[in-house]
């Protein structure tokens, strides 16, 4: 089998089950012995169907832990939200007449001891702000995600001074100087926002983005944080909002630097609510799980003709294949489905 036809296993499965595998090896020990048994074997049997020439996949059954930590199913589960939430932004924008803002509220990096107080007293300064008269008047309904993110790098870098070069410049900082913010962490909230087509138009519901800044200041007691990001959605399937509602809380990459790294993210996203809907988008959310807006999804067009069992090798760390021609039955009970997931990197 050709390179190009082993992708979807090769280059995405597989090194996911070997981060699931490092993740094992530091989550063990919060785990009961079904959970570490779970958690070790996932996604350890999985079965697609293919196409004839074999270039397309889809995965139908699989031996999954549903552990937000673990890699493969993390993934999995921001490809099904991705989905979930394009085609609510569709019904809406059909139905209700409605546009959406990406709103990114970022927070200064902080030492590991701080991650878990820090993210209740924003949850609390978010909740605070929604409740602000003017974004309730404006706002129409909204999803809100945390998402963390670990700074590893004990040097700035080329990339992180174009990122960033204001940042560095204010502070007389170039690359290969110490980083400022290596090993702290950095808790945000990406949020997608519902309004009137009037929005941008009339004055009662418009806020700015220096609005925004100063709203989100008063409400963290923070005054040095300097930016927040706003900027109108164009784009639902394949935009960056879609996708970084939907990806997941913590980089798998990230975690896995190490035990005392991945402590830190487990302390302070267990059992926490990552994603929040409100308003407009909590009722559609409803209508999405009961099947109402299956209409705003579309069909699979492609014809599965094969299904091909992906079994792990646990001794080669590698995926043992098997291709099999679907029956009559299967034929007919995978094919000419509605499309249920959207790639999400």
């Amino acid at each position: 089998m050709s390179d190009k036809n082993q992708d979807e296993i090769v280059g995405k499965y597989q090194p996911k089950k070997k981060q699931n595998l490092k993740i094992y090896s530091f989550i063990e020990k919060n785990l009961s012995e079904s959970g570490r048994e779970l958690f070790q074997s996932c996604s350890t049997f999985n079965q697609f169907i293919t196409t004839q020439d074999k270039q397309n996949k889809k995965l139908v059954k699989s031996n999954t832990c549903k552990n937000r930590f673990c890699p493969i199913c993390a993934w999995r589960k921001a490809r099904k939200d991705a989905m979930k939430i394009s085609v609510m932004m569709e019904a809406i924008k059909v139905d209700e007449n409605k546009d959406f803002l990406f709103l990114t509220l970022t927070t200064p990096n902080i030492k590991a001891d701080s991650v878990k107080t820090e993210i209740d007293r924003f949850n609390k300064a978010f909740n605070k702000l929604f409740k602000r008269r003017n974004i309730e008047r404006s706002i129409k309904g909204y999803i809100r995600k945390l998402e963390m993110t670990y700074d590893k790098e004990r040097f700035i870098t080329k990339e992180m001074y174009k990122r960033k070069q204001a940042y560095y410049k204010k502070r007389n900082l170039k690359v290969g100087d110490n980083n400022p913010t290596y090993d702290t962490y950095n808790p945000h909230f990406h949020v997608l926002l519902c309004v009137n087509k009037s929005y941008f138009t009339d004055k009662r519901y418009y806020i700015s983005q220096q609005s925004w800044l100063e709203m989100w200041r008063d409400v963290t007691d923070l005054p040095e944080i300097t930016q927040v990001s706003i900027q109108k959605v164009n784009l639902i399937r394949g935009g960056n909002a879609v996708a970084e509602i939907a990806k997941y809380s913590a980089k798998d990459y990230e975690m896995a630097v190490s035990e005392d790294v991945f402590d830190v993210f487990y302390s302070a996203l267990k059992g926490r609510q990552l994603i929040v809907f409100g308003g407009l988008l909590k009722e559609y959310a409803k209508k999405y799980e009961t099947g109402e807006l299956d209409k705003h999804m579309g069909k699979d067009q492609n014809e599965y003709f094969y299904k091909l069992i992906a079994t792990w090798n646990a001794d080669l760390l590698k995926f043992n294949q098997e291709y099999k021609e679907l029956s009559s039955e299967e034929f007919e009970e995978y094919n000419g489905k509605l499309i249920d997931e959207i790639e999400v990197e």
